[in-house]
């Protein structure tokens, strides 16, 4: 009787093919670490404003849209009417874990383009997209602007038009203002900078016009009522701090009315060249016995 040789030969090939296996096993596992996949959108609610610092309405004819690096269209609207609390577009960000010609991820900053009726189309401040499923606020404007910068230590940067910069320039010269616009100064000595008067359309030269308020009252179910001179087109909201020594101001929802729903910032009307008193009720802090408000232009 004859033994059968084991075949080394066959050895090899089990060795072979156990090899090939474990590699496929890795590259499977590779490739799922790599899957690119969706994970929901990012909304944007905007404000986009004119030189005057009003909100547009749709008659604006205005597209917004959200531009990748590489030149994609990402989302895209049009300027609606300013809703009650005065935003007038919404952008959806799609969102995917890496981005794509057609996604964002999250921590992106998109190219943001104004095109208008007549075909003309204006860059501005990049938009930075925000957590999946969240929602963030943006304000634009349709101008050329100029930036300054506070030398107070404070380096805080703001952005004026340059129509109303150049509008304003006599009445600079008439007033005895020498030099270029300061926004951080007050020309009229109300308390308000030159660059909150920008904001809240009343007249830097002005000390009787400016954003104030009015009258307070605190109704039965505990709200604090606020009365105030409002500009048409403009919106408005109310910071409140607990304290006047070291205060931390922040922003406290609004009402419109008593049974209204919660807004960060109210636009008692849209119509520009409508001016008028209006009331707005503030949410009181979370476990606060007093409270210090003050209104603020948005």
């Amino acid at each position: 009787m004859c033994k059968r040789k084991k075949s080394k030969m066959g050895k090899i090939n089990k060795s072979a093919v156990l090899l090939l296996l474990l590699l496929a096993v890795s590259n499977v596992s590779s490739a799922a670490t790599s899957v690119n996949f969706p994970v929901g959108t990012h909304l944007i609610k905007g404000t986009l404003k004119d030189w005057q610092n009003k909100v547009l309405t749709s008659s604006a004819a205005v597209t917004i849209q959200a531009v990748s690096t590489n030149g994609t269209v990402i989302a895209s609207t049009k300027v609606a009417n300013p809703s009650e609390d005065g935003y007038n577009f919404l952008l959806q960000i799609p969102l995917s874990s890496t981005a794509t010609d057609s996604t964002a991820a999250v921590g992106d900053s998109l190219n943001c383009v104004l095109i208008q009726e007549s075909g003309l189309s204006l860059a501005v401040d990049p938009i930075p997209v925000g957590d999946a499923n969240a929602v963030s606020n943006i304000c634009l404007a349709l101008v050329n602007t100029k930036s300054y910068t506070s030398t107070d230590g404070t380096d805080t940067t703001v952005s004026i038009a340059q129509e109303y910069l150049d509008a304003i320039a006599p009445w600079m010269e008439a007033y005895g203002y020498e030099g270029d616009y300061n926004p951080f100064a007050d020309y009229d000595g109300d308390k308000m900078s030159n660059y909150e008067e920008y904001r809240a359309g009343t007249n830097p030269f002005d000390e009787t016009d400016k954003l104030a308020i009015a009258a307070y009252a605190a109704p039965q179910n505990a709200l604090h009522a606020i009365s105030f001179e409002y500009v048409g087109g403009h919106v408005y909201g109310v910071a409140t701090t607990l304290s006047l020594t070291n205060p931390a101001w922040a922003t406290q929802p609004v009402k419109k009315s008593e049974t209204d729903a919660e807004h960060e910032q109210v636009m008692p009307s849209a119509d520009e060249d409508d001016v008028g008193v209006a009331t707005i009720f503030v949410v009181p802090a979370e476990g606060a016995t007093s409270q210090f408000f003050k209104l603020e232009a948005k």
